[in-house]
């Protein structure tokens, strides 16, 4: 650092770099890096440098365990791992990650992958977001590591006085395990198929997040999604689960997860042969289902009890007004209202066939006027007069149309069609009285 200080004191941007790199706690390394550079294109000699290598034996020497060459997808590339007292360190082509062993919630072993013929084995280790590990600028909540079912390692133990030997996946989790301090033994998880198993007897399924493919794993007690982007949400960071066009015709339906820190995270177009499955898991794993709004768990324990004693007295409340006597008694009324209405209506019509019947009579014998012209009498006519009066007043039945043969027309009524009635009528027609019209009965 200090080479480098009298390099660049002289320019106008040389202390601004001596702050940057002080206050980002670089290495001496770095520092020796910049005035190589500096020397070189100023036309001296670069100074030689450690390799690579040297540099990373260096500072993995006081390593409890280091492993060469893993296979990582995310970060992605092949990195060394090593594991310290304190943290473990990814080195990777750029930069080393460094996550102290505080960060690790979960380590997920993923042994039963869709469509894989290669013997694929995952190892995925959940970062806690508040411990903000970083990846550049990206803050890693994920990092996991891929080998195959063949794949063996052999490592010194990190306790020392032996070796671990075996396959990778097992190793690594051992060694993950036997660091005093290190992940706790029931941070490790893997799928269980009494909780899940897809229809192809796989532990996930395939889910898109927004335009990325992947696998979906439901484990016991969180959500897994592989390859890219690397999320592992826990049931504890779940509010909610909500399926999206489950019960359409749709051949896919969308498992959304709402979230307590807020938001939502959406796994699109699961198979719809996998809604069985994904709804049982639910159901097993007591998820609250519905929206956040809808969930009595948004409410809280204290306002879904509050809701459910105010149900409760407004039930009581309903039993103590209910009163089956006076209900019967209303019924009752409105029984006898109606019985009332039907004599009302009988006796009309007896009225009505009564008249029409002494009309009959009166007709019998017709007058002459003084013209000679044959007339009803008058109390034909005041009969009918009448039955317009009472036809007006109470409100006839349903009326038919009648024509004579002169083509007019009369509505009469169906009360008034009686044998006698008919009689009267057949007479006036017969006796050609004259009439245009004959007048209602």
């Amino acid at each position: 650092m200090d080479e480098l200080s009298k390099l660049v004191h002289s320019c106008a941007t040389g202390d601004k770099l001596l702050t940057a790199l002080r206050a980002a706690d670089a290495t001496n390394d770095l520092a020796d890096l910049i005035v190589a550079v500096i020397n070189e294109l100023g036309g001296h000699p670069a100074p030689a440098l450690p390799a690579a290598s040297e540099l990373c034996r260096a500072e993995f020497k006081d390593a409890l365990c280091v492993f060469d060459s893993l296979m990582f997808l995310n970060p992605r590339g092949k990195q060394q791992l090593a594991l310290f007292p304190d943290k473990c360190v990814i080195r990777t082509a750029k930069a080393d990650i460094s996550v102290p062993w505080s960060a690790i919630r979960h380590v997920a072993i993923i042994d039963s992958i869709p469509k894989d013929t290669k013997g694929k084995v995952l190892l995925v280790l959940n970062l806690a977001s508040e411990a903000k590990v970083l990846n550049g600028k990206a803050v890693l909540t994920a990092i996991v590591v891929q080998t195959t079912a063949q794949a063996q390692l052999d490592v010194a133990h990190p306790q020392g006085g032996g070796r671990l030997q075996g396959a990778a996946a097992v190793v690594m989790c051992q060694a993950l395990g036997a660091v005093p301090g290190g992940v706790d033994p029931t941070c490790f998880v893997s799928p269980d198929a009494q909780y899940f198993q897809s229809a192809d007897r796989a532990a996930g399924v395939s889910a898109f997040v927004k335009a990325r493919q992947g696998f979906l794993y439901p484990l016991p007690a969180a959500f897994c999604f592989l390859e890219a982007p690397a999320l592992y949400l826990p049931h504890a960071a779940i509010r909610s689960v909500e399926l999206m066009r489950a019960g359409g015709s749709s051949a896919t339906f969308d498992l959304v997860l709402h979230l307590r820190a807020g938001g939502v995270q959406e796994f699109g177009m699961v198979p719809r042969e996998e809604l069985a499955g994904i709804t049982e898991y639910i159901r097993k794993c007591r998820l609250a289902v519905g929206s956040a709004e809808s969930s009595d768990e948004e409410r809280g324990p204290a306002a879904a009890a509050a809701a459910a004693e105010s149900d409760d007295s407004d039930d009581d409340s309903q039993d103590e007004d209910f009163n089956p006597q006076s209900s019967s008694s209303d019924e009752d009324e409105e029984a006898q209202q109606q019985q009332q209405q039907q004599q009302r209506a009988g006796s009309s019509g007896s009225g009505k066939r009564k008249r029409a019947a002494s009309g009959e009579d009166s007709g019998a014998a017709p007058a002459k006027n003084s013209g000679g012209e044959e007339e009803q009498g008058g109390g034909d006519n005041d009969d009918e007069e009448e039955d317009d009066d009472d036809d007006e007043g109470e409100g006839s039945s349903e009326e038919e149309d009648s024509s004579d043969d002169d083509g007019s027309v009369e509505l009469v009524s169906e009360d008034d069609f009686s044998t006698a009635a008919l009689t009267s009528m057949i007479a006036e027609e017969s006796s050609g009285s004259g009439r245009g019209k004959r007048q209602r009965l």
